[in-house]
């Protein structure tokens, strides 16, 4: 009878703890996502800002012709809208696909796009200014678009990134040869970046826990 009471008055054990999902991909998340994004932007944009300004340096030296500088400045002068851009598809994409993407993994691709214009510039030195561009976008877009398959485990992520990267370089350097057509139509362009911009926020909903999704 007693080791019947004892047994009745033995303490229940715990039940397991449940996890709960915290959401990572909420509304406070993607604003300081951009605003982390708009400043690094910048900071990348001011170095390369002075890589072209090198250019001049070195054809001044004779190591670079003068045009293939002027169109190395050029290119550098869209780094900020080239960065930015990128980096916002990528969360856009880390949203779409649910996956995660730390700020040393966005610092690792800015930099990648910010040093493709020092090897613009050091490539320029040795072949025309268009070879160099198509050599060194193919290298980076290549590395850029690995990256994001490695993190993602994602093909079509890493689809997205590579066409979307293929277009920005395209875009800046028909701009580069247009000259003075190139206001007119970057503009135009960025107001088509706008709008698709406005379009897929209009997509993105919250999961009741808070978790942004794009539908």
């Amino acid at each position: 009878m007693d080791t019947m009471n004892d047994f009745a008055n033995r303490p229940m054990p715990p039940l397991p703890a449940t996890k709960v999902s915290v959401p990572r991909h909420t509304t406070a998340w993607l604003g300081v996502q951009t605003l982390v994004i708009a400043v690094f932007s910048a900071i990348i944009a001011l170095i390369a800002d002075g890589i072209g300004d090198y250019g001049a340096e070195r054809q001044s030296q004779g190591l670079l012709s003068e045009s293939s500088s002027l169109m190395v400045s050029d290119s550098a002068s869209y780094c900020f809208a080239l960065i930015a851009i990128s980096l916002i598809s990528i969360t856009l994409i880390e949203v779409a696909f649910r996956k995660y993407v730390n700020y040393l993994q966005y610092a690792l691709i800015g930099c990648a796009l910010g040093l493709f214009y020092l090897m613009l510039l050091a490539l320029a030195e040795f072949v025309p200014f268009w070879a160099a561009y198509g050599i060194v976008t193919v290298i980076t877009a290549g590395l850029i678009t690995l990256f994001v398959k490695g993190i993602t485990a994602n093909v079509k992520a890493a689809g997205l990134t590579a066409g979307i990267l293929v277009v920005e370089y395209a875009v800046i350097l028909i701009l580069i040869y247009i000259g003075s057509l190139a206001l007119l139509i970057g503009s135009i362009l960025l107001f088509v970046i706008i709008a698709l911009a406005m379009y897929f926020t209009l997509r993105m909903r919250q999961t009741a826990d808070g978790e942004l999704i794009i539908k």
